[in-house]
């Protein structure tokens, strides 16, 4: 662990734990402030952070975490009351430990802490027939000029929305065993945990990293990246372009790969 993460890790629990005090005095929009800088400031640092898997993992489901809490606070109508301010301690202490070799235990179910639903009125304007439905997203495979160089490679998904970050836990495709230059397979369907009338409601954008193992640095290593936008979301077949890494959720500056016409191809539909 280079001295440039224990710093970076440093200014995280700091940041967190002005959060969680804030929140325990009250202080609502000083505390939904502080969390929505912690969350930046840990996205921004982990990209570059020398850390394992695991603690990658445990690093995410916290920031989820945090994006949570912020959505709850600034909830008008009271619906999404957890977190609440007494497990973000839980999870501070969890912030904490995650660099230690023994980290503590994430306390909490994500998949319960739904965020909080849109008004009846909204959804139905953002998101027409789909309703309550869910999208589900067949991952076929993915075209790269060097595809049979990458050991174990998968696909990470993740839904992300600029005003609260990462807004469900990310879901990993499983490895992939199927090679067929240029290809690599997948055929995978994952399901996002977030209702489409949420998604519309909350302008995300769903992303898609190719990731592989890196030997030499024993790490998984993002080669690549794309996205699908609201708009570009009905039951149908469809080709993403691949930008270069860093994956960049903000969408400020954002590279295509190759001129090469390789692409991630996907089949969409409700559920």
């Amino acid at each position: 662990m280079s001295e440039a993460d224990v710093k970076r890790h440093r200014q995280w629990t700091k940041q967190l734990n002005r959060a969680v005090e804030a929140d325990g005095w009250g202080q609502v929009l000083e505390a939904v402030e502080a969390y929505e800088q912690t969350s930046m400031l840990i996205l921004q640092d982990l990209p570059h952070a020398d850390i394992s898997p695991e603690q990658q993992d445990l690093i995410e489901k916290v920031v989820v975490t945090i994006n949570l809490r912020a959505t709850c606070l600034g909830s008008l109508d009271g619906h999404g009351s957890r977190p609440t301010k007494d497990e973000m301690e839980d999870i501070a202490q969890v912030l904490e430990s995650v660099l230690q070799r023994t980290p503590r235990v994430f306390p909490l179910d994500l998949a319960e802490l739904d965020p909080p639903p849109a008004t009846e009125k909204t959804s139905k304007a953002a998101t027409g027939d789909t309703r309550d439905q869910r999208l589900s997203i067949l991952i076929d495979k993915i075209g790269l000029k060097d595809a049979e160089r990458y050991v174990d490679p998968q696909i990470i998904v993740s839904c992300y929305c600029d005003e609260g970050g990462f807004i469900e836990p990310k879901q990993e495709v499983p490895i992939s065993t199927m090679l067929d230059p240029p290809y690599i397979g997948f055929n995978h369907t994952i399901t996002l945990e977030t209702t489409m009338p949420t998604l519309h409601s909350r302008n995300c954008v769903i992303f898609f990293e190719f990731v592989h193992y890196k030997k030499e640095k024993r790490k998984k290593s993002v080669r690549c990246w794309t996205m699908l936008e609201l708009d570009e979301i009905q039951p149908r077949q469809l080709i993403l372009e691949l930008y270069a890494k860093p994956c960049d959720v903000h969408r400020k500056q954002i590279r295509l790969l190759t001129e090469k016409p390789l692409y991630l191809h996907l089949t969409l539909t409700f559920v």
